[in-house]
Protein backbone atom coordinates (compact mmCIF):
# COMPACT_ATOMS: atom_id res chain seq x y z
CA UNK A 1 0.00 0.00 0.00
CA UNK A 2 1.39 3.63 -1.15
CA UNK A 3 0.04 6.60 1.06
CA UNK A 4 0.75 9.91 -0.17
CA UNK A 5 1.67 12.95 2.10
CA UNK A 6 2.91 16.37 1.49
CA UNK A 7 6.15 17.23 2.44
CA UNK A 8 6.11 21.20 3.50
CA UNK A 9 9.87 22.32 2.48
CA UNK A 10 9.13 23.91 -0.31
CA UNK A 11 5.07 23.74 -0.14
CA UNK A 12 3.36 22.11 -3.26
CA UNK A 13 7.32 21.17 -4.50
CA UNK A 14 7.98 17.88 -3.09
CA UNK A 15 5.93 14.75 -2.35
CA UNK A 16 6.80 12.34 -0.26
CA UNK A 17 5.26 8.36 -0.73
CA UNK A 18 5.63 6.26 2.08
CA UNK A 19 5.42 2.52 1.34
CA UNK A 20 4.15 -0.27 3.98
CA UNK A 21 4.19 -3.72 4.57
CA UNK A 22 0.70 -6.19 4.86
CA UNK A 23 1.31 -5.58 8.81
CA UNK A 24 1.53 -2.49 8.57
CA UNK A 25 4.85 -1.46 8.92
CA UNK A 26 6.71 1.17 6.98
CA UNK A 27 9.26 0.00 4.35
CA UNK A 28 10.76 2.77 2.13
CA UNK A 29 10.39 6.28 1.63
CA UNK A 30 10.13 8.02 -2.44
CA UNK A 31 10.58 11.79 -2.39
CA UNK A 32 9.49 13.75 -5.86
CA UNK A 33 10.77 16.93 -6.46
CA UNK A 34 8.74 19.33 -9.20
CA UNK A 35 11.80 21.42 -10.54
CA UNK A 36 9.52 23.37 -12.85
CA UNK A 37 8.51 25.19 -9.95
CA UNK A 38 11.69 25.33 -7.82
CA UNK A 39 12.63 29.24 -6.45
CA UNK A 40 15.81 30.47 -7.56
CA UNK A 41 18.24 32.71 -5.01
CA UNK A 42 21.17 34.45 -5.87
CA UNK A 43 24.47 32.56 -3.53
CA UNK A 44 27.83 33.45 -2.92
CA UNK A 45 29.31 32.79 -6.36
CA UNK A 46 26.43 34.97 -8.00
CA UNK A 47 25.10 32.02 -9.87
CA UNK A 48 21.24 31.32 -9.66
CA UNK A 49 20.49 28.41 -7.09
CA UNK A 50 17.46 26.12 -6.48
CA UNK A 51 17.81 23.44 -3.74
CA UNK A 52 16.81 19.91 -5.27
CA UNK A 53 17.21 18.06 -2.41
CA UNK A 54 19.40 18.33 0.87
CA UNK A 55 18.87 15.88 3.68
CA UNK A 56 18.51 18.61 6.44
CA UNK A 57 14.97 19.18 4.74
CA UNK A 58 13.66 15.63 5.13
CA UNK A 59 15.09 14.95 8.85
CA UNK A 60 15.35 11.01 9.55
CA UNK A 61 13.67 10.34 6.49
CA UNK A 62 16.48 9.85 4.54
CA UNK A 63 20.26 8.82 5.30
CA UNK A 64 22.21 10.30 2.19
CA UNK A 65 25.14 12.42 2.71
CA UNK A 66 25.00 14.33 -0.46
CA UNK A 67 23.07 17.43 -1.28
CA UNK A 68 21.73 18.41 -5.37
CA UNK A 69 20.91 21.95 -6.34
CA UNK A 70 19.90 23.27 -9.73
CA UNK A 71 22.07 25.80 -11.12
CA UNK A 72 22.30 28.99 -13.61
CA UNK A 73 24.16 30.90 -14.84
CA UNK A 74 23.22 33.56 -17.52
CA UNK A 75 24.74 33.91 -20.91
CA UNK A 76 28.05 35.91 -20.84
CA UNK A 77 28.59 35.97 -16.91
CA UNK A 78 30.90 33.22 -14.54
CA UNK A 79 30.55 32.14 -11.12
CA UNK A 80 32.65 34.10 -8.89
CA UNK A 81 35.85 31.96 -7.37
CA UNK A 82 34.85 29.90 -4.52
CA UNK A 83 35.78 26.64 -2.56
CA UNK A 84 34.37 24.05 -0.71
CA UNK A 85 36.73 23.33 2.07
CA UNK A 86 35.37 19.70 2.93
CA UNK A 87 33.13 18.45 0.54
CA UNK A 88 33.72 17.32 -3.16
CA UNK A 89 31.49 18.55 -6.24
CA UNK A 90 30.12 17.22 -9.16
CA UNK A 91 28.93 19.33 -11.91
CA UNK A 92 26.42 17.79 -14.58
CA UNK A 93 26.16 19.93 -17.23
CA UNK A 94 22.27 19.89 -18.88
CA UNK A 95 22.12 23.26 -21.07
CA UNK A 96 25.10 25.07 -22.77
CA UNK A 97 28.52 25.30 -23.30
CA UNK A 98 31.13 26.39 -20.29
CA UNK A 99 34.72 26.80 -19.42
CA UNK A 100 35.24 25.51 -15.91
CA UNK A 101 38.48 26.61 -14.17
CA UNK A 102 39.23 24.17 -11.36
CA UNK A 103 42.64 25.40 -9.82
CA UNK A 104 45.28 25.87 -12.46
CA UNK A 105 43.37 24.22 -14.89
CA UNK A 106 40.60 25.29 -17.50
CA UNK A 107 39.02 23.19 -20.07
CA UNK A 108 35.43 23.74 -21.99
CA UNK A 109 32.70 21.82 -21.04
CA UNK A 110 29.10 21.50 -22.70
CA UNK A 111 25.95 19.71 -22.06
CA UNK A 112 25.92 15.54 -21.37
CA UNK A 113 29.26 16.43 -19.52
CA UNK A 114 30.52 15.83 -15.85
CA UNK A 115 32.90 17.66 -13.71
CA UNK A 116 34.56 16.71 -10.53
CA UNK A 117 35.83 19.01 -8.43
CA UNK A 118 37.69 18.05 -5.28
CA UNK A 119 37.58 19.49 -1.78
CA UNK A 120 39.91 22.58 -1.30
CA UNK A 121 40.48 23.51 -4.63
CA UNK A 122 39.67 27.19 -6.00
CA UNK A 123 36.81 26.75 -8.96
CA UNK A 124 34.67 29.05 -11.09
CA UNK A 125 32.48 28.16 -14.55
CA UNK A 126 31.93 30.60 -16.90
CA UNK A 127 29.12 30.47 -19.42
CA UNK A 128 30.73 31.12 -23.11
CA UNK A 129 27.40 29.86 -24.79
CA UNK A 130 24.95 31.92 -26.62
CA UNK A 131 22.08 30.52 -24.31
CA UNK A 132 21.70 30.40 -20.35
CA UNK A 133 23.97 27.54 -18.43
CA UNK A 134 22.25 25.15 -16.40
CA UNK A 135 23.80 22.43 -14.69
CA UNK A 136 23.12 19.96 -11.33
CA UNK A 137 25.48 20.50 -8.47
CA UNK A 138 26.25 16.99 -6.63
CA UNK A 139 28.05 17.95 -3.22
CA UNK A 140 29.09 15.61 -1.10
CA UNK A 141 29.00 15.55 2.68
CA UNK A 142 26.01 17.97 1.76
CA UNK A 143 26.73 21.62 1.30
CA UNK A 144 26.98 23.69 4.47
CA UNK A 145 27.62 27.66 4.39
CA UNK A 146 29.88 27.48 6.91
CA UNK A 147 32.28 24.78 4.24
CA UNK A 148 32.30 27.36 1.62
CA UNK A 149 34.35 30.59 1.03
CA UNK A 150 35.35 33.24 -1.86
CA UNK A 151 38.83 33.04 -3.24
CA UNK A 152 40.66 30.16 -2.44
CA UNK A 153 42.74 28.86 1.05
CA UNK A 154 45.67 30.42 1.68
CA UNK A 155 48.44 29.46 -0.68
CA UNK A 156 52.03 28.07 1.02
CA UNK A 157 53.16 30.66 -1.02
CA UNK A 158 51.86 33.62 1.03
CA UNK A 159 53.53 34.48 4.67
CA UNK A 160 49.97 35.75 6.01
CA UNK A 161 51.37 35.61 9.67
CA UNK A 162 53.98 34.89 11.18
CA UNK A 163 52.85 33.48 14.55
CA UNK A 164 51.27 30.52 12.21
CA UNK A 165 54.09 30.30 10.41
CA UNK A 166 56.05 29.29 13.57
CA UNK A 167 53.14 26.87 14.54
CA UNK A 168 53.81 25.01 11.17
CA UNK A 169 57.29 25.27 12.67
CA UNK A 170 56.36 23.08 16.09
CA UNK A 171 54.39 20.99 14.02
CA UNK A 172 57.21 20.24 11.68
CA UNK A 173 59.53 19.63 14.53
CA UNK A 174 56.85 17.19 15.90
CA UNK A 175 56.85 15.25 12.47
CA UNK A 176 60.66 15.13 12.20
CA UNK A 177 60.43 13.54 16.03
CA UNK A 178 57.99 10.77 15.56
CA UNK A 179 55.10 12.27 16.18
CA UNK A 180 51.76 13.97 15.01
CA UNK A 181 52.24 17.23 12.97
CA UNK A 182 50.08 19.43 15.11
CA UNK A 183 51.76 22.83 16.49
CA UNK A 184 50.62 25.62 18.23
CA UNK A 185 51.79 28.91 20.03
CA UNK A 186 50.31 31.07 22.80
CA UNK A 187 50.70 35.05 21.83
CA UNK A 188 50.52 38.26 23.96
CA UNK A 189 51.02 41.55 22.78
CA UNK A 190 52.49 40.27 19.89
CA UNK A 191 54.83 38.26 21.55
CA UNK A 192 54.81 34.58 21.58
CA UNK A 193 55.24 33.36 25.38
CA UNK A 194 54.31 29.59 25.21
CA UNK A 195 54.72 27.01 22.00
CA UNK A 196 54.17 23.27 21.66
CA UNK A 197 53.36 20.34 19.56
CA UNK A 198 51.65 17.29 19.44
CA UNK A 199 54.30 14.49 21.75
CA UNK A 200 51.47 11.97 22.49
CA UNK A 201 53.55 9.47 20.86
CA UNK A 202 56.97 10.89 21.67
CA UNK A 203 55.99 10.39 25.48
CA UNK A 204 53.80 8.04 25.49
CA UNK A 205 51.11 10.17 27.38
CA UNK A 206 47.84 10.47 25.52
CA UNK A 207 47.09 14.23 26.89
CA UNK A 208 49.79 15.95 25.23
CA UNK A 209 48.22 17.33 22.43
CA UNK A 210 49.60 20.42 20.84
CA UNK A 211 47.65 23.36 22.59
CA UNK A 212 48.03 21.67 26.13
CA UNK A 213 51.98 21.25 25.52
CA UNK A 214 52.07 24.92 24.47
CA UNK A 215 49.68 26.06 27.40
CA UNK A 216 52.27 23.91 29.67
CA UNK A 217 55.05 25.70 28.29
CA UNK A 218 53.47 29.21 28.98
CA UNK A 219 53.52 28.36 32.40
CA UNK A 220 51.25 30.13 34.68
CA UNK A 221 50.51 33.45 33.42
CA UNK A 222 47.37 34.78 35.53
CA UNK A 223 44.46 35.85 32.95
CA UNK A 224 44.72 34.46 29.39
CA UNK A 225 42.03 37.56 28.56
CA UNK A 226 44.92 39.13 26.17
CA UNK A 227 46.17 35.70 24.38
CA UNK A 228 45.29 34.34 21.23
CA UNK A 229 45.82 30.63 20.56
CA UNK A 230 47.44 29.37 17.33
CA UNK A 231 47.07 25.67 16.44
CA UNK A 232 47.75 24.28 12.61
CA UNK A 233 44.60 22.40 13.42
CA UNK A 234 41.52 23.02 14.88
CA UNK A 235 41.26 22.04 18.40
CA UNK A 236 39.99 18.60 19.67
CA UNK A 237 37.54 18.94 22.38
CA UNK A 238 40.42 18.40 24.97
CA UNK A 239 42.01 21.23 23.91
CA UNK A 240 38.52 23.16 23.13
CA UNK A 241 37.98 22.91 27.13
CA UNK A 242 41.16 24.13 27.93
CA UNK A 243 40.69 27.34 26.20
CA UNK A 244 37.20 27.39 27.58
CA UNK A 245 38.32 26.93 31.23
CA UNK A 246 40.80 29.69 30.53
CA UNK A 247 38.85 32.28 28.77
CA UNK A 248 41.04 32.36 26.02
CA UNK A 249 39.51 34.80 23.81
CA UNK A 250 40.68 33.67 20.30
CA UNK A 251 41.79 31.05 18.38
CA UNK A 252 43.43 31.12 14.88
CA UNK A 253 43.92 27.50 13.06
CA UNK A 254 45.77 26.94 10.51
CA UNK A 255 42.99 24.11 8.87
CA UNK A 256 39.48 22.15 9.53
CA UNK A 257 39.70 20.55 6.40
CA UNK A 258 41.16 17.01 7.98
CA UNK A 259 39.59 17.68 11.13
CA UNK A 260 36.70 19.52 11.88
CA UNK A 261 37.11 19.67 15.36
CA UNK A 262 35.67 21.71 18.34
CA UNK A 263 34.66 25.10 16.39
CA UNK A 264 31.38 24.96 16.72
CA UNK A 265 31.97 24.37 21.05
CA UNK A 266 34.51 26.98 21.54
CA UNK A 267 32.35 30.11 19.61
CA UNK A 268 29.45 28.72 21.87
CA UNK A 269 31.46 29.89 24.61
CA UNK A 270 32.02 33.10 22.79
CA UNK A 271 35.57 32.31 21.44
CA UNK A 272 36.21 33.96 18.46
CA UNK A 273 37.33 31.15 16.04
CA UNK A 274 39.47 32.01 12.92
CA UNK A 275 40.31 29.24 10.47
CA UNK A 276 42.70 30.57 7.76
CA UNK A 277 42.26 27.25 5.71
CA UNK A 278 46.03 27.32 5.12
CA UNK A 279 47.38 25.14 2.36
CA UNK A 280 50.60 24.20 3.67
CA UNK A 281 48.14 23.65 7.07
CA UNK A 282 46.27 20.98 4.82
CA UNK A 283 48.86 19.23 2.58
CA UNK A 284 51.11 18.54 6.38
CA UNK A 285 48.09 16.70 7.55
CA UNK A 286 46.36 14.80 4.51
CA UNK A 287 50.02 13.56 4.28
CA UNK A 288 50.70 12.62 7.88
CA UNK A 289 47.19 10.97 7.44
CA UNK A 290 47.53 9.16 3.99
CA UNK A 291 50.52 7.51 5.71
CA UNK A 292 49.74 6.84 9.21
CA UNK A 293 45.62 6.30 9.45
CA UNK A 294 45.83 3.96 12.43
CA UNK A 295 47.92 6.39 14.54
CA UNK A 296 45.76 9.41 13.17
CA UNK A 297 42.70 7.51 14.27
CA UNK A 298 44.20 6.64 17.97
CA UNK A 299 45.03 10.13 17.80
CA UNK A 300 41.77 11.52 17.41
CA UNK A 301 39.82 8.37 19.31
CA UNK A 302 37.85 6.46 16.72
CA UNK A 303 39.73 3.06 16.82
Amino acid sequence: MRMPVCQGVHQGLTRTFHSFDKEGDHTATMLITNICSLPYQEVIDKSLLGELFHPKQFGDQVSTRYSIAHARVAAGQATLPHTLLRSSEVYYILQGEAMMHIGNETEPVSAGQLVYIPPGEVQFIENIGDCELIFLAIVDPAWRAEDEILGQPVSSSEDHDPFMTEAIREAKLGLSEGGIPIGSVLVRNGEIIGRGHNRRVQEGDPMIHAEIDCLQSAGRIGSYKDCTLYSTLMPCHLCAGAVVQFQIPEVVVGESVTFEGAAVFMRSHGVRVVDLNHQDCISLMNQFIKENPQLWNEDIGTL
